[in-house]
């Protein structure tokens, strides 16, 4: 059987460098043995949008993801596992008015040279853009809620469009 690489080939997207945990982006999830690029090997299926573990990690330890903890290991979670709630323990959610603002502020990035402003110029020399607003979720279980909240106001917008997601069942 040939495999087409960006298709058929196991997938996932590490958010940030310290993250230990990557989310597999195949449609169909990847099935258990499935080897990904960088050869970490899928120990069980793995739904798509669902993290795989990058490491061994030990219990008690983080669970990072986009560099942040998610959670720690309540069992000792190997290299290429399905990492689900039921292994994590939750940190405590901090209190609303400690959170702090911008903490993480990232490198200036280098100029796009070569790009042109896809906008227009109003008539009293600002300018501006047509915006699209795009909501994603990064995990299945809160499309429910995105059900919700498009079918009012969003929905009512100009011009609006829903684009439908097939989730892996």
């Amino acid at each position: 059987m040939h495999l087409i690489h960006h298709q058929d080939t196991p997938r996932h997207i590490r958010l940030h460098a310290l993250d230990n945990v990557a989310v597999v982006v195949n449609e169909q999830g990847v099935g258990a043995g499935g080897c990904f690029v960088d050869g970490l090997v899928a120990a069980e299926a793995i739904p798509q949008s669902h993290k795989v573990a990058l490491e061994d990690i030990a219990q008690g330890q983080p669970v990072l993801r986009y560099g942040t903890v998610i959670g720690y290991a309540l069992v000792p979670i190997a290299r290429g596992r399905w990492v689900t709630e039921q292994l994590l323990s939750l940190p405590d959610a901090p209190a609303l008015d400690s959170l702090p603002m911008a903490t993480d502020i990232p490198e200036p990035l280098p100029p796009l040279d070569g790009y042109t402003f896809d906008g227009f110029r109003n008539a009293d020399g600002s300018v501006g853009t047509r915006n699209i607003l795009g909501v994603s979720t990064t995990v299945q279980c809160v499309t429910g809620v995105l059900d919700t909240a498009w079918s009012a106001p969003v929905a009512s917008c100009c011009h609006a469009t829903r684009m439908s997601t097939t989730w892996w069942r």
